[in-house]
């Protein structure tokens, strides 16, 4: 690496990274709020919701560096503009992409990290968050009974007790159960205890009753036991073992090849190929954004009127280049053609950049001068 490229990319890094930290900072924020019921409702502890929300921020990385790379980008060619260096650079013989291939090796690198993420990284920080919050939620021996308070635990329980002991033991018990909406049935009893089996969590329930109301005759019934056990289903579901992995939760081979024995792997098949496509083409963008962002501005000329119009043209083309993007991620799960439309966009912007950037009189250079020039005036117009 010569000492140009050096110092094109040591000017270029620091920007990105300063970018990249406070983006991901102010998303990362956004998402610890919608999670404050971790602690509010669940009962969490703090190192709990410390654990979730950190879990959160390979994700988020992965999402920001495209456009932190782009900004990174126009903010210091923008830069290099204003105080005439990228014109010496030119007199000195530096053709653009000459000038752009320290940039272009910025790009690879945050492409190289927004893959590790994509196919490694975020699938597993989200199968650990969906443990965790699990584990959270499943303890309501710690996080969600009180003594003397109703405590709606998975939804369709309502649970009471007259007294909370150690070791997830409850003294006078008051449940009340309506996930059969046809029989609903109310719990009573001396004692319980809360424990989680291979079958899921269990409240063992000793010398009670239950009671419900007859369907056909009206009355209500009343069962006296020594012993049994009420199934918290409601906490078993967030488990992997008995709910499959969501389309975040995957790895590329689960979501190209998932198990179609499954009914929800049959529904989802269109969704889970989509994102396998879109996670291989989203590093792709990177690369994209600085051949945009580079041949937009190095084919501008010296202007005392600053760079504004360069910049916001170069922000829109990426930014509806990604739009797009998008869009045809969510039409390729209907359609499998779109598939190659999510490589083609990133593509075409490479390619259609990589021409404009070596040819000097390319026909994109041509018409970013004609949209920065000044409307000439007519004859006889006041000066």
């Amino acid at each position: 690496m010569s000492r140009l490229d050096r110092y094109l990319f040591q000017a270029t890094s620091l920007p990105f990274l300063m970018i990249l930290i406070c983006t991901t900072a102010v998303a990362w924020l956004t998402q610890v709020l919608q999670r404050m019921d971790i602690i509010v409702d669940d009962g969490g502890t703090i190192a709990a919701f410390l654990k979730i929300t950190l879990l959160l921020i390979p994700s988020l990385v992965g999402i920001v560096i495209p456009v932190a790379l782009l900004a990174a980008c126009l903010y210091i060619l923008n830069v290099l503009m204003v105080d005439s260096e990228i014109p010496v650079m030119r007199a000195a013989g530096a053709s653009r992409f000459r000038i752009a291939r320290a940039l272009l090796l910025l790009g690879f690198i945050a492409a190289g990290a927004v893959y590790w993420i994509n196919l490694d990284l975020a699938p597993k920080s989200h199968r650990q968050l969906r443990e965790t919050v699990w584990d959270v939620r499943s303890n309501i021996a710690s996080s969600l009974v009180r003594d003397q308070v109703f405590t709606d635990v998975t939804g369709q329980v309502t649970f009471y007790a007259e007294e909370v002991r150690p070791g997830d033991q409850y003294v006078g018990l008051h449940i009340y159960d309506t996930r059969n909406t046809e029989r609903p049935v109310t719990y009573t009893a001396e004692n319980g205890l809360f424990t989680v089996t291979e079958a899921g969590p269990r409240l063992y329930l000793l010398r009670g009753t239950g009671q419900w109301k007859d369907a056909e005759t009206g009355e209500i019934e009343i069962v006296r036991f020594e012993e049994t056990a009420v199934d918290l289903e409601g906490f078993a579901d967030g488990r992997p073992v008995n709910k499959p992995w969501e389309t975040s939760e995957r790895f590329l081979s689960e979501l190209f090849n998932p198990d179609l024995e499954r009914p929800y792997n049959q529904e989802y098949q269109g969704v889970f190929r989509a994102e396998g496509h879109a996670r291989l083409a989203t590093p792709l963008y990177c690369i994209a954004f600085v051949l945009i962002s580079a041949v937009v501005m190095l084919s501008a000329t010296t202007s005392r009127r600053g760079y504004g119009r360069r910049i916001l043209i170069a922000a829109a083309v990426c930014a509806l280049l990604r739009i797009f993007g998008f869009l045809a991620q969510s039409l390729a799960s209907e359609n499998a053609l779109f598939d190659r439309v999510q490589y083609g966009l990133p593509l075409l912007g490479i390619a259609v950049a990589s021409i404009a950037l070596i040819n000097p009189r390319s026909v994109s250079s041509r018409t970013l001068r004609e949209i920065e020039a000044p409307t000439p005036k007519r004859e006889g117009a006041p000066a």
